[in-house]
């Protein structure tokens, strides 16, 4: 799958995760994604590089971000 399609599904689904459903995203090198879950301002980065293993590293990474928050979300769609 392309970099950009799952970058910008991750984007939707962080948008919907969020306290106010509104993210704020910064674009220098990597996509910084920041928004409010939980009562807190978290922060993801996103590469924009494609690379063979970014899926695994995405998806990897996005577990762990979801866990950290006590989130239970099927990432299979997006995947």
């Amino acid at each position: 799958m392309n970099c950009k399609k799952i970058n910008k599904k991750v984007i939707d689904l962080l948008r919907e995760l969020s306290d106010d459903n509104q993210i704020k995203i910064t674009q220098n090198k990597h996509l910084k994604i920041k928004g409010n879950f939980g009562g807190t301002e978290k922060t993801l980065i996103l590469l924009c590089s494609p690379s063979s293993c970014y899926q695994r590293y995405l998806r990897s990474t996005l577990r762990r971000f979801l866990k950290d928050l006590h989130i239970e979300v099927d990432l299979k769609p997006i995947f």
